[in-house]
């Protein structure tokens, strides 16, 4: 019993860990995405992005048909894969795909400022509203973790405009809303990663084209 009772905190700390390296993996990766666009140009990048979507997407096959191949990964990576993915496609390949497909179809600045709303204002809401939610609005969805969002996706644009991008703060503020709008409403039948910078980017463009915004 005693013995039950001392796992208990080893139990929790993992999961926690566990949680963390997700969340941590979801940051890096997203960067690194990014990154590769800088690095390489974007035609390159674009072919890298739909290699690594490929990949991604026959390794996550492979492992739901076959059972050992599934328990390796789980044995080796689990960290990086929640609970309810184990017998489903993980969010991997939708998270590439929105990334190329951001980049492929809006200006390079509008993109990337969509591509950050998802790396920093999506982490950031998940952590926040996790911990502190307390005022729920749309099913385990809270206010707390849906202002956050807002706020680390304004953030992460302002940084952006540090770097010699000059996307005016209106624009920005329109696209951390609607990020945050598309995390909060749509994230619960279509998948965040894919929707939220290219619903996010889309908007922006559209703005950018109708009222003359740079």
């Amino acid at each position: 019993m005693l013995r039950g009772v001392s796992s208990i905190p080893i139990v929790i700390v993992c999961e926690a860990m566990k949680h963390v390296g997700r969340k941590l993996f979801h940051f890096l990766g997203g960067l690194g995405l990014l990154s590769l666009y800088y690095l390489l140009g974007r035609r390159d990048a674009l072919i890298g992005y739909g290699l690594i979507a490929l990949a991604v997407l026959a390794i996550d096959t492979a492992r739901l048909k076959v059972v050992g191949f599934n328990h390796f990964i789980q044995s080796h990576f689990g960290s990086f894969i929640r609970t309810g993915e184990v017998n489903k496609l993980t969010g991997i390949f939708p998270y590439v795909t929105g990334v190329g497909l951001t980049l492929f179809f809006y200006r390079t600045d509008i993109a990337t400022a969509a591509i950050l709303f998802l790396v920093c204002g999506d982490v950031s809401a998940t952590m926040i509203g996790e911990r502190f939610g307390r005022t729920k609005i749309v099913a385990e969805k809270s206010l707390e973790g849906t202002l956050t969002f807002v706020v680390a996706a304004i953030a992460s644009g302002v940084l952006l405009n540090l770097t010699g991008f000059q996307l005016p703060f209106s624009l920005l503020l329109v696209g951390a809303v609607s990020a945050a709008g598309v995390e909060l409403l749509l994230s619960s039948f279509l998948n965040d990663n894919l929707t939220i910078p290219v619903i996010a980017g889309g908007i922006m463009t559209l703005l950018t084209q109708s009222t003359g915004w740079a």
